[in-house]
């Protein structure tokens, strides 16, 4: 473990070890942090371009020459866009359970379909040398910034982040860094309206099944209170002595 310059440790952001449960947190990158980063952005950078992997500015010209992307492109990526913000307004304006439940399905749908046909061109530019740089950038910003509950960082150098056996560990920090770098919060996809709308069409249905129960209990108390009580007639000493000469 490496004492991190950072001693401030408090409002950092925690996140857990999706295999550990154990927690951990974000602190502030240092001026050398930034630096460290920037020179293994460069570094990389250089490195991918002498190997003959595209820049972004050539990808972009392979696709364009390709058909990938260009007016139809960027037509029907508007066209996903203005269908998405069509739903998510029809959602807000859902009023019952069943108009909700199916505004939020499609503005599920509509996100995906919008999301999928961005992968077309952020698919192949996620291969670039400014993407490839930038991902090792985001590395070793992981590296320097993650750290325990006393405010320590979990690895001493940027190679120890690299060759770390807990995979979801560092997965789970590389993402949450990213989100924090992006001024975006852990839970951001739940802050979605369709995320939203779907808890609150759970929690209405929850409250609905609570009410039913509650009711049902109620109508059974009430036919126990008027169901007629059976009593037992008392036999006589007479009536049981008759009962048992006849056996």
């Amino acid at each position: 473990m490496a004492d991190n310059d950072d001693k401030n440790t408090e409002a950092r952001r925690e996140f857990k070890d999706p295999v550990s449960g154990k927690a951990y947190f974000i602190g502030t990158p240092t001026a050398d942090d930034v630096r460290g980063a920037d020179w293994q952005y460069s570094k990389t950078y250089t490195k991918s371009l002498v190997e003959g992997i595209t820049t972004s500015a050539e990808m972009m010209d392979i696709l364009m020459r390709r058909g990938v992307i260009g007016p139809e492109f960027e037509q029907r990526q508007k066209e996903l866009t203005d269908e998405l913000s069509v739903n998510v307004e029809f959602l807000h304006k859902s009023g019952n359970i069943d108009d909700k439940q199916d505004a939020a399905l499609k503005v599920a749908t509509a996100r995906e379909d919008l999301f999928n046909w961005n992968q077309r061109l952020n698919g192949p530019m996620s291969n670039t040398c400014e993407q490839i740089a930038d991902d090792a950038r985001l590395e070793y910003l992981t590296s320097r910034m993650i750290q325990d509950e006393d405010g320590k960082r979990i690895w001493d150098d940027y190679s120890d982040f690299l060759t770390e056996k807990n995979q979801a560990l560092a997965m789970r920090a590389r993402f949450e860094v990213m989100l924090y770098l992006q001024g975006l919060d852990s839970d951001f996809l739940e802050k979605t309206p369709e995320a939203q709308a779907i808890r609150e069409i759970e929690a209405e249905i929850q409250t609905k099944a609570t009410e039913a129960l509650a009711e049902l209990e109620k109508s059974r108390e009430e036919v126990k209170k008027d169901k007629p009580k059976v009593t037992r007639k008392r036999r006589t000493k007479k009536e049981l002595e008759a009962e048992k000469s006849k056996e």
